[in-house]
C-alpha cells in the first residue's frame, strides 16, 4: 500500500506546482495596488537571505507569506512527506491530531492532506484527522487559511469534514476537545532560530512532558542536526521516549516546478526585483529529521488531554491562572528585610507584588489586624492590581469597597477588609492620593499646569528686572519647566524645603540633576534660583494653588510633626523609579518597621525625575533584599531585540545599577512585528501610510491604539478615517500596554534630559505592534534615540521612510553626566 501511495504521490507534483502558482496569482492581483508592494516585497525576498545565513526570519512584513511561499513551500512539502509518509500511514483508518509548531505556510498540512486524498483515491481506510496550526506570525496562518488551502481544496475536493484544520496565534488550542490518544506534535526547523535555542527546547519539552503524546516529529538541517540531536535524545529519553534519526533521506518529488517558477519570473520582470529571478525547485540540501515515540507499554501511562498547550505568554485576563516562574516566585516571598524587585518592562513586577500581598495575607491568615498599604503612581495601575488582588484572595474572606470621586463617580483606590474587620486591612491608593487619604491633606481644587508656568513666568520676569538682568545668559536656568522640575526634585525631593533653607540650597549637592545646565554651589545662578523658588513656594501655599508636590510637602510635614496616628505592617510600592528621597521618607514615616517595605520598578523607566532617581542608600534600606527578573513576557520579542541598545545605553547612564537591567528577550514573549518606521513629508501624505499600516497589522488582534506623547492633531486625522485611536501621556500610561502603540516623535519633550527615558518607555508599553511615526519636526533629542535602535529589526514602510530615518539618526557617544561638586573637583584638578 505505501508503494501504491508513492506512486500516486509521484503523480500529483505538477498539480502541485499549478496549485501553490494559483494562489500566488490571486494573491498578487488583490494586493499589488497597494502603496508600499513593492518595495516590501523586495525587502522580504532580501530579508528570506536570514535563512541560509544562519540568522532570523521575522515574518513580520505583510508580503513575507507571499514571498516564502513561492521559494520554500515546495520544498517544506517534499521533506516532510519524504521523511514522516511511514510514520504517518501508521494511523490509518485512526483518529488522530497533529499539532504543528510554528506551522508558517502550512506545509504538513499539506502533506498531510496530500496522504489524506490519495489514500482515498486508492480505496483505503483514512485516519480522521484534526490539524492545529500553530505560529507566531498571523501573516503565514492567513496566507495558508486564504490563499494556499482554499486553491488545495479546489483540486482536491475529496478533503472532506473528517479533515479538520485550526489555525492558532497565541497558543495551542484544540477547541473542539479532540479526545484521542493519537496525538503528534510536529515542528520544522524549531531549533533553527539563531537565539535562545536552550529556551525552546526547555518550553518544548516542557509540553511533552505534561501531554505525553504517541510521538514527536522534528525536522531541521543536518548542521542543526548534528548539535541538538543528541541532546534532545536525552532528554526525551528521560521521558521515556525512543528515537529513531533520519538522515539524507531520498527526496520523492524532483521534477521542475515550471509554473511557481513562471511566476517569480513574471513578478521579477514587471517588480524589477532581481530575487525573483532566480528559479526555485522541490530541491532542500541537506535535511535531517528525529522521530520520537512512545513505548506501547508507556501508553498506559496518561498525559494531561490536550486541550490548552500555550506556547506564547497570552494577554493576563484571569490572575489565579498566571504560574510564576522560580525567580518571580523568590522575589514575591514576605521576608524579615526590605525587598527590591527590578526588572525591564513586562518582566511581571507587578505580577509578583500582587503574589507578594497574596503570601503575607494567607501568612497571617486574614488577620483582621493585619493593615497593608499598596501603593503607585498610575491610577489604571492600581485598578488592574486590585483587580488581581480579588481574583486571587479567597473570595469568602473578604470584601471591597471602592472610593468615590468628588462627583461621586467611583475610583480605581480601594478598601479590601477581611471577614471581622473594621478598618482597611489592604489599601490601594495612587500615591498623589496619599496626602487626601491617609494625610487628611485638604484638596483645594485641581492641578492646572498652565496656572503653574503662568506664575512661574510672572515669578521669573519680576526677578529679571530687579536684578536688572536683560540678557539671555540665564535662560536655561530662569525659565518655567527648569524652576518647576527643580521645585519638585531638589526642595521636595530633596528635603531641601524653602522656609531658612537658602544655605542649605546654595551648598546642597543637587544629586541627578547634572551639570548641564550649571549651578554651581553657592554661585549667583543659584541664588537667582533660589529667589524664584521661595517666591513660587509662598504664592502657592498663599493662594492655594494646587500642586501634587505642595500636597506631598503637607503629607510629609504632618508625618514628621506626629500628626498622623497610625502606621502600616506593610507597604507595597510598584513603579517605584518615580520616588524621591521625600516620597520615601513618607514611606518609612507609614510603616511600623521599614524591613517590610517593598518597592518594584525600573530606573530605565524614571521619566520624571530621570538621573535623579534612585534607589536610597540609607539606614533603611541597608539590608535590602535585591531581586532582579529577566525577560520581558509582556513585550514582543523582536520590539526586544530592537531596544536592546537603548536600553543598555540608559543602564550606563546610572551609577547605580541595581535600579536596572538590561532588557533581554523572550522567545516566549506574545506574538508581535518588528517597530514600523514610518515617514511622511505632510499630513496628506503621512495619514494614508498609517491608515496602511493599521489596516494591514490588525491582524495581531489590535483592540486598542494609542498615541504617545499626547498628539490630538494626529488622532483627529485618523479617527476622520474610522480608525479608532486614542491619545495618552506616558506618565498615564506607565505600567500599562496597549496592544499598538504610535510614537508620535514630533511632540515636544517636557524634560529633554529624560529623551532617552522617555523614549524607552513609550516603546516598551506595546503588547503588539508599534509605530514610530517620523517628520520633518521630529525632535532633536530623538535622534540620538533612533541611532541607537538595532535597524536589522526594524520594518520600514517604505523607500522614504527608510531613507529618512537613516538620515535621522545620529550617533551616541556614552559620556557621563557629573553633579556640580564632581565638576567641581574637576575644574580644580585642572586649576591646581
Amino acid at each position: 500500500m505505501k508503494e501504491e501511495l508513492k506512486t500516486w504521490l509521484l503523480s500529483q507534483q505538477d498539480n502541485l506546482d499549478k496549485v501553490v502558482a494559483n494562489a500566488s496569482v490571486k494573491y498578487y492581483n488583490e494586493n499589488k495596488a497597494k502603496l508600499n508592494f513593492q518595495y516590501d516585497l523586495k525587502q522580504c525576498h532580501i530579508e528570506s537571505y536570514n535563512l541560509i545565513r544562519g540568522k532570523d526570519l521575522c515574518y513580520d512584513r505583510p508580503n513575507t507569506a507571499f514571498a516564502y511561499t513561492l521559494w520554500y513551500h515546495p520544498r517544506r512539502i517534499n521533506t516532510f512527506l519524504s521523511f514522516f509518509l511511514d510514520k504517518v500511514i501508521q494511523f490509518q483508518g485512526q483518529e488522530l491530531i497533529v499539532f504543528d509548531l510554528g506551522a508558517g505556510a502550512g506545509a504538513i498540512q499539506w502533506s498531510l492532506g496530500l496522504i489524506y486524498v490519495g489514500l482515498k483515491r486508492l480505496g483505503k481506510a483514512t485516519p480522521k484527522l484534526t490539524i492545529v496550526n500553530i505560529d507566531s506570525s498571523p501573516f503565514m496562518l492567513h496566507y495558508n487559511r486564504d490563499y494556499l488551502w482554499k486553491e488545495f481544496v479546489l483540486s482536491y475536493p475529496e478533503i472532506d469534514a473528517d479533515f479538520r484544520i485550526e489555525y492558532e496565534v497565541n497558543s495551542w488550542n484544540n477547541n473542539h476537545g479532540v479526545s484521542t490518544a493519537n496525538s503528534i506534535l510536529a515542528a520544522s526547523y524549531l531549533f533553527d532560530d539563531s537565539d535562545n535555542q536552550v529556551e525552546i527546547s526547555k518550553d518544548f519539552l516542557k509540553i511533552v512532558d505534561i501531554y505525553k503524546p504517541s510521538a514527536v516529529l522534528l525536522l531541521t538541517s543536518e548542521k542543526k542536526a548534528a548539535k541538538y540531536f543528541p541532546l534532545l535524545k536525552q532528554d526525551f529519553l528521560k521521558l521515556k521516549y525512543t528515537s529513531q534519526t533520519i538522515q539524507s533521506s531520498h527526496l520523492l518529488f524532483n521534477r521542475t516546478l515550471t509554473n511557481i517558477n513562471s511566476i517569480r519570473g513574471q513578478l521579477g520582470k514587471i517588480l524589477s526585483i532581481e530575487e525573483l529571478k532566480r528559479n526555485t525547485s522541490w530541491y532542500d540540501a541537506s535535511n535531517a529529521a528525529i522521530i520520537f515515540e512512545r513505548p506501547q507499554l508507556a501508553m498506559f501511562e496518561q498525559g494531561k488531554h490536550i486541550e490548552n498547550i500555550d506556547v506564547f505568554h497570552p494577554p493576563i485576563t484571569i490572575r489565579r491562572e498566571v504560574i510564576l516562574n522560580e525567580f518571580q516566585k523568590k522575589a514575591a516571598e514576605n521576608g524579615e528585610r526590605p525587598t527590591t524587585i527590578i526588572g525591564p518592562a513586562g518582566c511581571g513586577k507587578s505580577i509578583v507584588i500582587t503574589e507578594k500581598v497574596k503570601n503575607i495575607v494567607e501568612e497571617h491568615n486574614y488577620d483582621p489586624k493585619l493593615q497593608i498599604l499598596v501603593t503607585t503612581f498610575n491610577k489604571s495601575l492600581i485598578k488592574k492590581l486590585s483587580e488581581w488582588l480579588v481574583d486571587m484572595l479567597d473570595e469568602n474572606r473578604f470584601s471591597i469597597t471602592y472610593d468615590t470621586g468628588f462627583n461621586g463617580a467611583t475610583q480605581p483606590s480601594c478598601i479590601i477588609r477581611f471577614t471581622g474587620s473594621k478598618i482597611a486591612n489592604i489599601r490601594l491608593l495612587h500615591f498623589d492620593m496619599l496626602p487626601k487619604h491617609i494625610g487628611s491633606v485638604s484638596y483645594r481644587g485641581l492641578v492646572d499646569m498652565n496656572q503653574h508656568n503662568t506664575l512661574l513666568n510672572e515669578i521669573i520676569q519680576d526677578v529679571k528686572k530687579e536684578e536688572n538682568i536683560t540678557t539671555n545668559l540665564y535662560d536655561n536656568i530662569l525659565n518655567a519647566d527648569f524652576i518647576f522640575e527643580e521645585y519638585h526634585r531638589v526642595i521636595y525631593g530633596l528635603q531641601v524645603g524653602i522656609t531658612r533653607s537658602e544655605d542649605v540650597y546654595l551648598n546642597v549637592s543637587r544629586i541627578g540633576r547634572g551639570n548641564n545646565p550649571s549651578l554651581q554651589k553657592n554661585s549667583e545662578r543659584r541664588k537667582l534660583v533660589f529667589e524664584c523658588l521661595k517666591r513660587y513656594a509662598t504664592r502657592m501655599h498663599k493662594e492655594g494653588i494646587e500642586s501634587f508636590t505642595i500636597r506631598r510637602q503637607y503629607l510629609l510635614s504632618r508625618l514628621n510633626n506626629n500628626q498622623i496616628g497610625f502606621k502600616y505592617d506593610y507597604i507595597l510600592v510598584d513603579e517605584f523609579q518615580d520616588c524621591t528621597d521625600a516620597d520615601f521618607k513618607i514611606f518609612y514615616s507609614l510603616i511600623n518597621d521599614p524591613n517590610k517595605l517593598t518597592i518594584g520598578g525600573d530606573l530605565a523607566q524614571a521619566i520624571h525625575l530621570g538621573l535623579a532617581a534612585r534607589i536610597p542608600r540609607d539606614k533603611n534600606m541597608m539590608t535590602r533584599k535585591n531581586h532582579k527578573l529577566e525577560g520581558s513576557y509582556r513585550l514582543p520579542v523582536r520590539i526586544s531585540e530592537c531596544i536592546s541598545g537603548l536600553s543598555q545605553a540608559i543602564n550606563k547612564h546610572f551609577s547605580n545599577s541595581e535600579g536596572t537591567s538590561n532588557i533581554v528577550p523572550y522567545k516566549g514573549a506574545p506574538p508581535g512585528a518588528r517597530p514600523i518606521v514610518v515617514y511622511g513629508e505632510s499630513e496628506e501624505v503621512l495619514i494614508p501610510k498609517i491608515e496602511s499600516i493599521i489596516e494591514h497589522y490588525k491582524i495581531f488582534d489590535l483592540k486598542n491604539t494609542c498615541i504617545l506623547e499626547r498628539d490630538y492633531n494626529l488622532r483627529n486625522l485618523l479617527s476622520r478615517k474610522d480608525i479608532k485611536v486614542e491619545s495618552d501621556s506616558i506618565l498615564s500610561l506607565k505600567g500599562l500596554e496597549k496592544e499598538c502603540v504610535i510614537w508620535s516623535t514630533y511632540i515636544p519633550l517636557e524634560f529633554e534630559k529624560e529623551a532617552f527615558e522617555f523614549a524607552y518607555t513609550i516603546i516598551t508599553r506595546t503588547s503588539g505592534v508599534l509605530i514610530i511615526v517620523i517628520t520633518e519636526q521630529t525632535q532633536e533629542v530623538y535622534k540620538k534615540v533612533l541611532g541607537l535602535l538595532n535597524q536589522e529589526r526594524i520594518i520600514f514602510w517604505d523607500k522614504n521612510s527608510e531613507d529618512k530615518f537613516k538620515s535621522f539618526c545620529e550617533d551616541y557617544v556614552p559620556m557621563e553626566i557629573l553633579d556640580e561638586d564632581e565638576d567641581e573637583n574637576v575644574l580644580t584638578e585642572i586649576v591646581l
